[in-house]
């Protein structure tokens, strides 16, 4: 058997009709990290049996597959991590392609998805992958989206794969701006705010759910919904820190700009401050570390958090 050595592993990603239905990959996602395993929870059976030795045997206990999976961002494969996580895709054809992620209050469940992770003679399939919890980070290089996984026990996957990776256009903290402003409109049409580093979180809160029968995961439920985040700006002014102050609510777009007709936009039309932290500056700048939760508000047609990815898809992912 010979040993396939680095960067040769493969991850494909098919998002599900069903739940738990296997799917076929959509996508072949260009990965920095991957750390999706499957887990097993022996049960211990521990009764006193005339002996001081507590482990006298086990069985089978719960079986789950857990795990993150993180790519930079780009305009074309963050597109299948965002779905995931928001569950709902609007799209509006043209030059370019819009295609609008977002959540609503009721009667929405966050996608599923089958991965298929290959490494060297070893492929398994995972199905019911349903993001528990997706983060964007950018500081001073990459733009990075990390998507937390929960699932049903792999299995090995049959059947041939043609590992291909596409790749768009990827996002820096240069092509980064964000807007602040009473409302959307108010943020887009003002000035960008030069901040270090941000990072956002999209919280599906999930919860395994096992029944009789199986000791495989029987269900994955989503639980309260959270959008949360961060960043850190310079203490130019006092506009962050009146606002943790006074629970001043505000809206913000961050914006990242490829090339031509490419954008990723993330909205978010009521946000408050849940701490606002001044750095001492002993021997160096004051900056505001900011901390954010976003709050339920209905603003041009985006509700809690949306994202907008432009690019050249001209079909829903």
């Amino acid at each position: 058997m010979s040993i396939i050595i680095g960067r040769l592993g493969f991850l494909g990603l098919g998002i599900e009709s069903s739940p738990g239905v296997a799917k076929t990959p959509d996508v072949y996602l260009p990965f920095t990290e991957v750390s999706m395993r499957g887990h097993h929870e022996p049960i211990e059976v521990t009764s006193a049996k005339t002996s001081r030795i507590m482990d006298t045997s086990s069985v089978v206990g719960k079986k789950w597959s857990e795990g993150d999976v993180k790519i930079d961002l780009d305009v074309m494969n963050s597109g299948y991590l965002w779905k995931l996580a928001l569950g709902n895709e609007q799209l509006a054809t043209g030059t370019p392609n819009i295609h609008t992620f977002y959540t609503s209050v009721s009667g929405n469940t966050p996608k599923t998805a089958t991965l298929v992770y290959g490494r060297d003679t070893d492929t398994e399939q995972y199905v019911n992958c349903a993001v528990d919890e997706l983060k964007m980070s950018v500081s001073d290089g990459l733009a990075e989206v990390t998507a937390s996984f929960m699932a049903q026990f792999p299995t090995a996957a049959s059947g041939a794969f043609t590992p291909v990776t596409t790749s768009g256009t990827v996002l820096s903290f240069k092509d980064m701006n964000v807007y602040f402003g009473s409302t959307l409109a108010t943020a887009e049409a003002g000035t960008a705010t030069a901040i270090n580093e941000t990072e956002l979180t999209i919280a599906n809160n999930l919860e395994m759910i096992y029944r009789s029968g199986t000791n495989d995961v029987s269900l994955i439920k989503n639980k309260g919904l959270r959008v949360t985040g961060s960043y850190t700006v310079f203490f130019e002014n006092e506009t962050d820190k009146n606002a943790y102050y006074n629970l001043t609510k505000r809206a913000m777009v961050l914006k990242f700009t490829g090339n031509a007709n490419e954008e990723v936009k993330i909205r978010i039309p009521k946000f408050r401050l849940s701490e606002g932290e001044i750095s001492t500056g002993l021997d160096d700048f004051f900056v505001v570390k900011a901390e954010f939760v976003a709050e339920d508000f209905v603003d041009a047609g985006c509700r809690l958090v949306d994202v907008q990815v432009k690019n050249d898809k001209g079909t829903v992912y």
